[in-house]
């Protein structure tokens, strides 16, 4: 089976219940497997929420990919907007961070023109 052919594929739990859609895969080159499977979560028409699945996790490939777990949909998607609610804090941090930093170069820059600017005036 082709990657290709595992995208958008229906992926069930363990019971059987719809989880969402294969929406990537891991793949390992150098090893010539796949390590992990990303399943987007319907949520409703306009928003989803993904969670990754070891591929170990899966039992079997056919109509659909059986999962060796079972997953309940209401609490992966709780921890996948957590997960992103984590990842946009650190971004904002990051974002935060590098101001400052510019913020103190454009102060030193500031700094430097002004003795710059008094050295002349002694001369």
């Amino acid at each position: 089976m082709k990657i290709k052919q595992l995208l958008g594929m229906m992926a069930l739990d363990a019971n059987a219940n719809e989880v969402g859609k294969i929406d990537d895969a891991e793949f390992d080159p150098e090893e010539g497997k796949i390590n992990a499977i990303t399943i987007v979560l319907k949520k409703n028409i306009i928003s989803s929420n993904k969670i990754e699945i070891d591929f170990e996790d899966v039992k079997s490939i056919g109509d659909y990919v059986l999962l060796n777990k079972e997953i309940n949909k209401e609490a992966a998607i709780e921890e996948s907007k957590k997960a992103k609610e984590e990842v946009a804090e650190e971004e904002v941090e990051e974002v935060e961070a590098e101001i400052v930093d510019e913020e103190e170069e454009v102060v030193e820059e500031a700094e430097e023109e002004v003795e710059e600017t008094a050295d002349v005036k002694i001369e």
